[in-house]
């Protein structure tokens, strides 16, 4: 009697327990985390004022332990809870060693006084040769005087205590509208302990709605002082709930609702963080399939489509949280670098969708989903570098017409060129390490050529109308601004490459190589001129810092360039 081989049945068993693993892995911390209680949920969900929006509470709490912690979590705490108590115990935690100081010389300045390279508010706030230094420095920035590195990084500290006071003290953030436009800044607490401040806001309100809103407060202070983490009775949060609707109400303040929940929506389902995790399980499932090898049978055929579903998720998660941002602060999100990341990422795996269903080929989407994971990865996990709050646009932005034809599309550019990125380091693989095969290769640099195509056409258009966007804006249509200057050298790189091949000076193989160096160009015109240069009429909104591992990853990846590109000629050389 011929037995048969039980070698499928293991291959499938093999599969199936590998994309289990996958998806435990990734998917299943985040749904053990643990609920949020429903006063601390009423609490999240009230609307205040900071920074020019008005928001949820939940937001500003967020912004806020991450601005003075550096973290997104910190003390195991949600953030809502942890502000709540900051406020209601501020001295307990103005001797708290949190806010962080990264800076070496710093470090060595304030050595004796951190705990695990961290120091407390009331050190930064109380320790006069710091405060001298931090006056002269703030004298010199009057004087529109340079400040180095290290005096920068001390204001900053500063500053960062100071905002933790102004949360303990009361002044942040603004909790009452004023009736005549919400817009305007909000009566912070403080208002309530000054009698001036109080003054104004009876003028508007009921002194009795006023009265039994300032009761409820200081009832759930009390509340969070006496139980720490564990937020006040449900019974004291449905109160300030309905004292803050009568108090509205009383003076005809009309708030969108409808904006302020798409926001607790947002901050909840956090679609970015489930976008990079589906892109993952799509790119994992697809390396256990080819791990396992083998003529590809029903079950090998479900599970890649399972692949493809999850790669599509992602994709659909990543758009969507597109579409809430631009719900919630009503512009296109692309005003900073962590908004940038996002949509840059998102533009690499729409052109790999538009390259995926005119090719059919699965290497396109499975390099973008491990460029696009990898972009959403660095947005998320370098919060401090990359702030992922919503901020009002500066003046010059406040086009919206003009900032979605020109920066979308410039921005757009770049995920082409990501992709082409991606593609670019596949191809070069295949040339030192792959088989030998002239077909399978051709086709890869099809879809190179192509994402290149689609990438120097946008920025051409992009830096066009950039131009007209300037003549618009500054009465000039090109005036070499260092983003100007960096579009145009990042442009005429990749028509090099382009220009070579066309030439016939660049094979395959150096048009994939040069799609590697020429993003060097992209990642100076998008990173470099605000983070590094910091200079220009283009130098806004974006912040500063991540320096040393921009500068690490572009020097480990033209090791793993140089290093294959070697092995490549000595493959070629036998």
């Amino acid at each position: 009697m011929k037995i048969k081989s039980p070698a499928p049945a293991l291959k499938s068993i093999v599969t199936v327990a590998l994309i289990a693993g996958c998806f435990a892995a990734l998917i299943m911390p985040t749904l053990r985390k643990a609920p949020m209680s429903q006063s601390i949920g009423m609490l999240s969900e009230i609307p205040v004022q900071h920074a020019g929006r008005i928001k949820p509470f939940e937001s500003f709490a967020r912004e806020a332990v991450l601005y003075v912690t550096g973290k997104h979590v910190y003390d195991g705490q949600s953030p809502t809870s942890l502000v709540w108590q900051w406020m209601a115990d501020p001295e307990k935690w103005f001797r708290r060693a949190m806010i962080p100081v990264t800076h070496k010389g710093l470090r060595e300045e304030f050595s004796l006084m951190m705990v695990r390279n961290r120091i407390t508010p009331e050190i930064l706030l109380s320790h006069q040769p710091f405060l001298d230094q931090v006056q002269e420095s703030f004298n010199r920035q009057e004087l529109k005087e340079e400040l180095s590195e290290v005096e920068k990084k001390r204001v900053a500290l500063y500053e960062k205590a100071a905002f933790f006071r102004g949360i303990g003290h009361g002044a942040l953030p603004g909790w009452i509208a004023q009736p005549d436009d919400p817009r305007k800044g909000w009566f912070p607490l403080t208002a309530f302990a000054v009698e001036q401040g109080r003054g104004d806001l009876a003028s508007h309100y009921s002194g009795q709605l006023l009265t039994e809103y300032q009761i409820t407060v200081r009832d759930i202070l009390d509340s969070f002082k006496e139980n720490s983490g564990q937020g006040p009775p449900l019974e004291l949060t449905v109160r300030l709930r309905e004292v803050l609707r009568s108090l509205f109400s009383s003076a005809s303040v009309m708030l969108d609702e409808k904006v302020n929940s798409t926001e607790i929506l947002y901050n909840r389902f956090q679609p970015f963080h489930w976008a990079w995790k589906l892109y993952l399980v799509s790119v994992l499932i697809a390396w256990t399939l080819l791990l396992i090898g083998g003529e590809p049978g029903k079950l090998q055929r479900a599970i890649s489509a399972l692949g493809f579903l999850c790669f599509i998720a992602g994709f659909v998660a990543h758009a969507y949280g597109f579409y809430l941002r631009v719900v919630i602060s009503g512009r296109p999100p692309v005003t900073n670098m962590y908004e940038s990341m996002i949509w840059v990422s998102w533009g690499v795996v729409l052109f790999s969708v538009i390259l995926f269903a005119v090719y059919r080929a699965p290497y396109i989407r499975l390099t973008a989903a491990i460029v696009a994971a990898l972009a959403l990865v660095l947005a998320e996990k370098f919060p401090v570098a990359l702030n992922p709050a919503m901020s009002p646009l500066v003046p010059v932005l406040r086009s919206n017409l003009w900032l979605t034809v020109h920066v979308l599309t410039i921005t757009l550019s770049y995920g082409a060129f990501m992709l082409a990125w991606g593609l670019g380091h596949g191809i070069v693989y295949q040339y030192a390490f792959g088989p030998d095969n002239a077909q399978t290769r051709q086709r890869l640099f099809q879809y190179l050529y192509r994402s290149l195509q689609i990438g120097v056409i946008l920025l051409a258009c992009g830096t066009v109308l950039g131009g007209v966007w300037a003549n618009y804006s500054w009465g000039r249509f090109w005036g070499w601004d260092p983003k100007e200057t960096w579009a145009l050298i990042a442009l005429l790189g990749y028509l090099a490459v382009l220009h070579g091949r066309m030439a016939g000076w660049l094979s395959s193989f150096g048009v994939a190589v040069g799609s590697v160096v020429a993003f060097l160009g992209i990642l100076m015109a998008w990173y470099g001129v605000n983070f590094v240069l910091g200079a220009g009429l283009h130098s806004y909104g974006f912040g500063g810092g991540g320096l040393t591992y921009v500068l690490s990853g572009v020097a480990v990846d033209l090791a793993l360039l140089g290093w294959m590109v070697y092995a490549f000629r000595r493959r070629s050389a036998n």
